[in-house]
């Protein structure tokens, strides 16, 4: 029998068949794939700006750097406005008068201000200046008593009363009968007291005022009878109570009159003196001791008297002691000259400046506003420290009252028949001290009526300042 062969399904056949079922399930998925929704996305498009129109300002146009001319016309318009409130007041001020006030070294407000006026106290502001920078501010004036040892209570000789130029030595039974009475005086009570201590009981010789540290002018000349001893004069380097010996009174020798003072103190002491009161110099060879002294406050509570009462005396012997201290010579020439030095020292311009006195009661005293306001930026910084408080104390305690200034300025006053003047400090609207002469000569410029409004016109400004016009950049950027 014959066996058939079996024939077998060829390769590729079979591959097919495997194959099948794969594309199938592939056609499926592409068949679900096709029927799926898309997924939705967000795309945010930036637009790019609009263009610009071409600028028309050339290359080399300032407007291609606009800050420095937009400061230029600010700082031009701010020195307008200034202006301009400066001429509010200027026709107001008298033709023989000066204004002049300055922050540092910028000028505010100039007005005639290198006219040489007469400065009537004013004067006090430069030798007060001046005293400070020569005798220094913790300088005190002594007054002694001199005479030979003492023997078991017993004096043998007359007894010496030293002026050492102390212009506020007074007792406590001569009140003052001034307007503004002296303060931050010296007593001379505890000399006596001293005496007492020592267990003095009999002086067998004078009593001697020595006044011998200055000279013997009590009063400047050319003052005239105007001038009475109530406004000043006689004083000395010995000067107890301006001078005054009795209600009234005034003796003619100050020395004299102050060894008299003294006399009476000692015998109400019960101390015996067989002598007077007298005045000459010590003998230069005389062997004597130093029984007791007295010292001043400090030169800067002086000069607070001296600026706030306006106290004449005070200022002329400065004047004396400035020099006697910088050239052994106590007189009013000598002291005057030392003062001009100083000023000079300090870069003061001095074209027009008359010195004559110390107090400013002389006509014949020149001063400007430049000058005034130019001690003030060069004197020691203790000066504006010494001057009256506007509403406060001193010449100015009425002034000013209810204003920006009360309580704030500090300034010297300054009045003469048909003079007006006003010189010192204020702050400025942002706290900056804002330095500030006005001087006014002229028939009726000490009737408040003409030299308030020119006062409060001035610290209105200084109250004003720093007046600024911000610059306006955009107005000179490129077009």
């Amino acid at each position: 029998m014959t066996r058939r062969t079996r024939r077998g399904v060829p390769v590729p056949v079979l591959a097919a068949w495997a194959l099948a079922p794969a594309i199938m399930m592939a056609g499926a998925w592409q068949y679900a794939e096709a029927n799926v929704p898309p997924t939705t996305t967000t795309t945010t498009t930036t637009l790019p700006p609009p263009p610009r129109a071409e600028l028309a300002t050339p290359l080399f146009s300032y407007r291609r750097h606009p800050s420095p001319i937009a400061d230029r016309v600010a700082a031009s318009a701010t020195a307008r406005a200034v202006a301009a409130q400066v001429e509010r007041f200027e026709d107001e001020i008298p033709d023989g008068s000066c204004v002049r006030v300055v922050d540092g070294d910028t000028v505010i407000a100039d007005i005639r201000p290198d006219l040489p006026l007469i400065p009537a106290s004013n004067e006090k502001l430069i030798i007060a200046a001046v005293a400070l920078e020569v005798l220094g501010p913790d300088h005190r004036f002594r007054t002694e008593l001199q005479s030979p040892r003492p023997v078991g209570g017993v004096i043998p000789g007359d007894v010496y009363l030293i002026g050492g130029g102390d212009p506020v030595l007074r007792t406590a039974d001569v009140p003052d009968p001034l307007r503004y009475p002296a303060f931050n005086t010296t007593a001379l009570e505890p000399l006596v007291d001293q005496l007492a201590v020592l267990g003095i009981t009999e002086i067998q010789g004078d009593i001697v005022g020595d006044g011998s540290r200055y000279d013997d002018e009590f009063r400047v000349p050319e003052w005239g009878d105007d001038i009475t001893n109530v406004d000043a004069g006689p004083y000395d380097a010995l000067l107890v109570n301006d001078g005054l010996i009795g209600r009234g009174n005034y003796g003619l020798n100050p020395s004299r009159s102050a060894a008299r003072v003294f006399f009476d103190l000692a015998a109400a002491r019960g101390i015996t003196i067989t002598g007077a009161a007298a005045n000459r110099d010590r003998p230069v060879d005389a062997d004597l001791t130093t029984l007791a002294l007295v010292e001043s406050l400090p030169l800067d509570d002086v000069l607070v008297e001296m600026l706030h009462t306006s106290d004449n005396n005070t200022a002329e012997m400065l004047v004396k002691e400035i020099g006697f201290v910088r050239s052994g010579d106590g007189t009013r020439p000598a002291g005057l000259e030392q003062v001009r030095a100083v000023l000079a020292d300090w870069d003061v311009p001095l074209a027009g400046v008359e010195l004559r006195d110390g107090s400013g009661l002389s006509r014949d005293n020149r001063l400007t506003c430049r000058a005034l306001t130019s001690v003030l930026a060069a004197a020691p910084p203790g000066l504006v420290d010494v001057l009256p408080v506007a509403g406060r104390d001193g010449t100015l305690a009425t002034q000013f009252l209810g204003t920006d200034a009360e309580g704030r300025l500090q300034a010297k006053t300054g009045t003469l028949t048909g003079v007006k003047a006003l010189t010192g400090t204020q702050p400025a609207g942002d706290g900056r001290p804002v330095d500030f002469s006005v001087v006014m000569n002229g028939e009726g410029v000490d009737d408040p009526a003409v030299h308030l409004p020119v006062w409060t016109a001035v610290i209105d400004l200084i109250g004003d300042y720093p007046i600024v016009i911000d610059p306006d950049v955009d107005r000179f950027t490129p077009r």
